[in-house]
């Protein structure tokens, strides 16, 4: 792994699996925030060369965080980012490569992370509770748990996305569920994620919804 020239920041890459999916090459990556600003709005875009140093092409995906900020803009109006605090680990997955490479077709990770280093208040905002693996009639294992709104407003269209981990903390795969209920203000959505092929030994959880 090699970060691109120009890409230091906040955010240090300490784990990456790369490996074949059923439709194709995966990716999966954690960063943690070793600065004192929170990364905002976080994306991760990696780039892979073959072992003869030929590039095979470039990816992009946003990096999921558990902690949200209230931004005010210059017109006094606020907003709500997504943001990795200070000592905050944000992953991401990108599934979507060319089917037509294989892992031992790569030679080079080489990536790039972006952020907004917003002068933001953190406050409450979606929180991922009472997680549990759950062991299906199959022998498979997904996860259920519940998303809790600490905002002050109803939020739509819950998900949560979570991420197996080995004992070091490197993602193995990634799962997800959502719906398109409606979550007041303190209220809770109960989610239970498709399964997974490799539980690890822990897990990351990473809520979402619309405002």
């Amino acid at each position: 792994m090699t970060l691109e020239p120009g890409g230091a920041g906040v955010l240090d890459l300490f784990a990456l699996t790369l490996r074949a999916g059923p439709d194709g090459l995966e990716l999966y990556a954690a960063l943690r925030n070793d600065g004192d600003v929170p990364a905002c709005d976080a994306a991760f875009k990696v780039q892979l060369y073959d072992t003869a140093g030929q590039p095979l092409g470039d990816w992009i995906n946003g990096l999921y965080t558990n902690h949200f900020y209230l931004y005010t803009l210059s017109d006094g109006s606020t907003t709500i980012a997504a943001c990795a605090s200070p000592g905050d680990v944000t992953m991401t997955e990108i599934a979507t490569m060319a089917s037509d490479i294989a892992v031992g077709d790569v030679g080079q990770v080489v990536y790039y992370y972006s952020y907004f280093a917003l002068d933001a208040v953190l406050i409450d905002g979606l929180t991922v509770g009472e997680v549990d693996s759950v062991t299906t009639s199959a022998g498979t294992t997904a996860y259920s748990g519940t998303v809790i709104n600490g905002l002050d407003m109803m939020v739509s269209d819950p998900s949560v996305t979570v991420f197996p981990l080995n004992r070091v903390g490197r993602p193995l795969g990634m799962v997800s569920a959502g719906d398109t209920s409606q979550v007041p203000a303190g209220g809770s959505w109960t989610f239970q994620t498709n399964t997974v092929d490799t539980p690890g030994v822990d897990y990351a959880a990473y809520p979402a919804a619309n405002f």
